[in-house]
């Protein structure tokens, strides 16, 4: 049995399993975020939990914080809302705000801590 340690980490994120964990963390996280605005710190920590250093933590953070932002942008589009939304200017600075900090943030707080 394997105990989840720094030096075990350090070890995975030099294996390729590495980035297919973090497709499936950025999977997981876009899950997370379709439940509950939570996920995106979710899927900022889980970028930051699988990142090597803290400067790639943060363009993770901002990479799947970009990603969430686009599929939000293509679901409004879908559903024919995406201008009624996009002119709510007061209410799509938090939107756009949160999606672009928050991830990025937890991405370095997790990858500071581990």
């Amino acid at each position: 049995m394997s105990v989840l340690t720094p030096d075990a980490l350090a070890e995975f994120r030099e294996t390729g399993r590495a980035d297919l964990a973090l497709t499936a963390a950025l999977v997981v996280g876009l899950a997370a975020t379709a439940v509950h605005p939570a996920g995106l710190a979710v899927g900022g920590a889980l970028a930051g939990l699988l990142a090597p250093t803290l400067r790639r933590a943060l363009v993770l953070g901002v990479g799947f914080g970009l990603a969430v932002l686009v599929a939000w942008a293509l679901v409004l589009l879908w559903y024919g809302t995406l201008l009624a939304v996009a002119t709510a200017f007061p209410l799509v600075y938090i939107a756009v705000g949160s999606g672009l900090l928050v991830p990025p943030l937890a991405a370095v707080a997790v990858r500071g801590l581990v």
